[in-house]
């Protein structure tokens, strides 16, 4: 056996890290699938529509024939700003129904169904009015395996050689083969009558032949065979058309960064090519091939079978085992001229390199540690700073928000990103500016009793507690290996077979599998943990299950998390959770069972729930269906019964049609990968003894701008951290508040930075109150997965707060100054394509909420009085404008798109907020977060 690679083992890392999206905002609360909010939308993300009349043509006795003619539709979410492994969504109707169906669409086996739509990402477009180099073909269409792109046989009658359509010189025995064959490629060949190269033309310009299993050569992300050793799933797909003529599929999107090959950016076009496999158009007497393809009276009889096959399945029929579609109409062709002069093009345009800080930027540097749930928004955020020479380098250097907090308090960093408050104070007075306002879901990768994709899910938290606790035993000789009085002797084995689970999500089928038996989370501290467990404990069936007391059906936590008994010290809310079952079944830990574990035995069930160490891998890991359970014995030594590198792997990616995985993931990163989230339960009017059968009497609701907005509405100030806490108990008295709702705030010291720093940190909050909130897919805008911390959204209150705290940040006297005004309706700057651009924060003077400045710093409070006038309330002292305070982010009218941004300090916040609302609008580069793509 062969150890598999880690999937992450290609992955580049970067100065500075995660991946960006910009795809739909965040779901309603009847959808659980990630869609485009009206704000998102209205920012433009590129969604395009095309049409064609397609079709298939035979000629025979100087007789044309139109066998098939259809008009096909084709729907692409988002074509603009597009970024690396990015998830855009694909429909189509109108198309030839396909079958032969196999459950992956990005493997090698799928190129055998019948009538597929070919999706490919191509470089270049179709267009005569560009260079030749620049134009898409075939050549320049990424396919991951070697003989997608090859074709060959023993038989002088092959399908594309009767291709109507195809150029004379295409239709000779050997077409585009390479002029001198190695000894692999010439022994594979040896005997074959007929060989058709499509060589791939990489971006730096090398030609990779390809040929049999690649044999003269692959590009370096290319792979012979299918194999389950890739690190991501490929993105070339054979989508699938039901028997109305609809279809649809999910497509990731490719850029140089992680794929050099291809070389899709911002300066290297490339486009989305749908190629709805009509099947070849035929000329099997070879009337228009000159001179080649000419046959004899036998093989053309033989020439019109093959090409003029019709297909070997129904619709929606799946592929048998060892079963191959007609080549004349399955996918394998998809390079033929009859299919490809069928083809769909739709142009990309990229975001740019979220490296482009890293690599252009040699200005200061202004770090801020912590929250993953801030990545993606910061990823867009950080070019407004880097790429304007008048400002600084900004960073987000993503750490657990309690080590980023620990780091501030011991004045190794300056700022940091986090949601929960301080467990000690810090050394100088500090302030916790609101941020964002976004959270956490769970994704699920789920498919019903048809096999079909289910896109709405509903979770109480005695579910989620049930699964954090390893309380399903997951395997029978689990089960078995427990004594009689251990609850997970009678437990059900895994949550499908759990009735509440079976009560609240019917048509879910039940089997042995161990992402059913886990919720996939991270292993580190995280501010998201300490939200999840306390939406846990809020709920009294949650409560009661974690203290020992039996569900309705007479599940019961495992004994390790009981919070009565346990001897651990374990309890709840955490912001760690530990894997603490102990079970090992010695039954089965024996050689020819598990090798592994017969020669390293230990606890099963902590394999089984394999935490990661970020919630950027866990997105990923969701957005393929990757289940990373640790159960999988592999064993590299040749050696019959050598047990020497026994290695447990990940058990990989699950087949589509039989998945299962819930994972906890951030709404941004949801949103990027378009993810499924489950509906949480916000309200319920049963008792925890109440046995129920259905939804009847609870509320759920998913991440949506409406229930977030809910969520927020609920917050109050804590006069004593300086922040919006959210109280889990009193969410359950609102049915559409989100549940996983949580505020992330950048903590500042309001004494002792240095001075350019204190600058720069203010400029960067008045940014986060400002601009920065305006939603939208480009350079500075405010991506889906968040909601826009705005007056209008009814968080003016934070608003104000952080752009009071930006002036107090400059100012570095220890205290909050109590006087700020918001700005005045605004008409709208100039934003991304001339749009209307306002920070939305527009209105009258926001309320402030009292404050008391973490940290021993004196504290302030008062009610907003214009700007460069001095008050003060309490023991705080006011800090008037001086040429410490933030400085107007300006721009003369000429440059409103992308508008210089003032490095000298002085005026007012009135001015500093209305020059901050024209920056959304510069056009450039995007940075990594540094060490996103750190492995596990």
């Amino acid at each position: 056996m062969i150890v598999r690679p880690s999937r992450r083992a290609r992955l580049p890392r970067h100065r500075a890290g995660l991946r960006v999206t910009a795809v739909a905002l965040i779901v309603a609360a009847s959808s659980l699938a990630f869609a485009p909010t009206q704000a998102a939308s209205a920012a433009g993300t590129g969604a395009v529509s095309k049409s064609k009349t397609v079709s298939r043509v035979f000629l025979d006795s100087g007789r044309t024939t139109t066998v098939d003619k259809r008009t096909v539709h084709i729907s692409v979410s988002q074509t603009e700003n597009l970024r690396s492994l990015q998830l855009i969504h694909v429909s189509w109707s109108g198309a030839h129904p396909t079958g032969g169906i196999v459950a992956d669409q990005n493997s090698d086996l799928a190129q055998n169904e019948e009538y597929p739509m070919v999706l490919l990402e191509c470089r270049g477009v179709d267009s005569t009015k560009v260079p030749a180099a620049k134009q898409l073909s075939p050549d320049t269409c990424w396919t991951q395996y070697a003989d997608e792109r090859f074709s060959y046989g023993y038989s002088t009658t092959p399908e594309w050689r009767s291709d109507l359509y195809a150029a004379p010189k295409d239709r000779a025995a050997v077409v585009g083969a390479p002029k001198k064959l190695n000894t692999q490629c010439r022994t594979t060949l040896l005997g074959t009558d007929n060989q058709r190269w499509v060589p791939f033309d990489a971006a730096d310009g090398t030609v990779y032949e390809g040929g049999p299993f690649g044999c003269a050569g692959l590009a370096p992300e290319a792979s012979p065979a299918n194999s389950s050793s890739l690190a991501l799933p490929s993105n070339e797909t054979f989508g699938v058309t039901h028997a109305n003529g609809k279809g649809e599929a999910d497509f990731d999107v490719f850029t140089a960064e992680d794929h050099a090959s291809l070389g899709c950016s911002q300066t290297v076009a490339c486009s989305l090519v749908a190629v709805p496999v009509e099947g070849i158009s035929c000329d099997p007497a070879g009337a228009r091939a000159g001179k080649y393809d000419k046959l004899d009276a036998a093989d053309v009889a033989t020439a019109k079978a093959n090409c003029e096959a019709k297909g070997n399945f129904t619709p929606d029929e799946p592929l048998p085992n060892q079963g191959a579609g007609a080549p004349a109409v399955d996918g394998s062709l998809w390079w033929s001229a009859s299919n490809w002069r069928n083809r769909i093009t739709i142009p990309l345009t990229f975001a740019p390199s979220d490296d482009a800080c890293g690599l252009a930027s040699k200005q200061h540097a202004v770090n801020v540690y912590g929250s993953e749930l801030m990545i993606q928004a910061t990823t867009q955020w950080a070019p407004t700073f880097c790429l304007n020479s008048k400002l600084f380098d900004f960073t987000h250097v993503q750490t657990p928000e309690p080590q980023a907090r620990s780091l501030l308090a011991t004045g190794n960093v300056e700022a940091a990103f986090g949601s929960d408050a301080p467990t000690t104070k810090y050394p100088e007075p500090t302030v916790n500016a609101p941020t964002s306002v976004t959270g956490f879901g769970i994704a699920f990768d789920v498919d019903d009793n048809d096999k079909h994709e289910v896109t709405t899910l509903r979770l109480d938290p005695r579910l989620l507690a049930k699964l954090l606790t390893e309380s399903y035993p997951d395997q029978i000789y689990v089960q078995q290996a427990e004594p009689a009085d251990n609850p997970l002797s009678t437990n059900p084995l895994n949550i499908t077979d759990d009735p509440e689970f079976q009560a609240l999500n019917p048509n879910i089928p039940t089997s042995i599998l161990d992402a059913k038996s886990t919720l996939l989370t991270v292993n580190t501290d995280s501010d998201v943990m300490q939200a999840l467990t306390s939406y846990i404990m809020a709920d009294p069936a949650a409560r009661a299950f974690m203290n020992g007391e039996a569900d309705p059906w007479g599940m019961k936590v495992n004994p390790a998390y009981n919070l009565k008994t346990n001897k651990s010290g374990f309890s709840l809310p955490t912001d760690n959770w530990p894997l603490l079952d102990s079970t090992e079944p010695t039954d089965e830990y024996q050689p020819g069972r598990n090798d592994c574990l017969f020669a390293d035995p230990v606890p099963f069930l902590p394999l089984v729930a394999a935490p990661t160490a970020r919630l950027f891998n866990i997105g990923q890991d969701m957005e393929f269906a990757l289940s990373q359970s640790q159960t999988v014995c592999v064993l590299p030594s040749p050696i019959p019964g050598s047990l020497a590198g026994a290695k447990l792997v990940a058990t990989g990616r699950q087949a589509i049609g039989s998945r299962f995985m819930l994972g906890v993931v951030s709404l941004g990163d949801a949103a990027r990968e378009g993810l499924h989230l489950a509906q949480l339960q916000t309200t319920s009017s049963l008792s925890p003894d109440d046995k129920f059968t259905s939804a009847a009497g609870q509320t759920f609701v998913g991440p949506s701008d409406a229930s977030l907005k809910a969520a927020a509405q609920t917050l109050t100030f804590d006069s004593g951290t300086g922040m919006w806490p959210v109280d889990y108990a009193a969410l359950r008295k609102h049915a559409s508040a989100y549940p996983g709702t949580m505020v992330v705030y950048t903590s500042v010291p309001l004494k002792n930075l240095p001075s350019q720093d204190a600058k720069d940190y203010a400029k960067l909050l008045m940014f986060f109150a400002g601009p920065g909130q305006h939603p939208g897919t480009g350079q500075g805008d405010l991506p889906s997965g968040y909601l826009p911390m705005t007056s209008a959204n009814g968080l003016g209150a934070m608003v104000a707060y952080t752009t009071k705290a930006a002036k107090a940040v400059a100012a570095q006297q220890g205290t909050l100054h109590p006087t700020v005004v918001s700005p005045p309706p605004s008409s709208g700057s100039s934003g991304p394509s001339g749009s209307s651009h306002s920070s939305g924060n527009s209105g009258a003077t926001q309320p402030i909420p009292p404050i008391t400045v973490p940290g021993g710093g004196a504290t302030s409070s008062g009610t907003p009085a214009p700007s460069g006038t001095s008050s003060s309330s309490g023991t705080g002292t006011s800090v008037a404008p001086t040429s410490s305070a933030p400085t107007s982010l300006s721009a003369s009218p000429a440059a409103a798109r992308t508008p210089e941004v003032g490095a000298g300090l002085g005026g007012a916040a009135l001015p500093i907020l209305l020059g901050l609302g024209l920056i959304a609008g510069i056009a450039a580069a995007v940075t990594r977060i540094r060490g996103a793509r750190e492995g596990r």
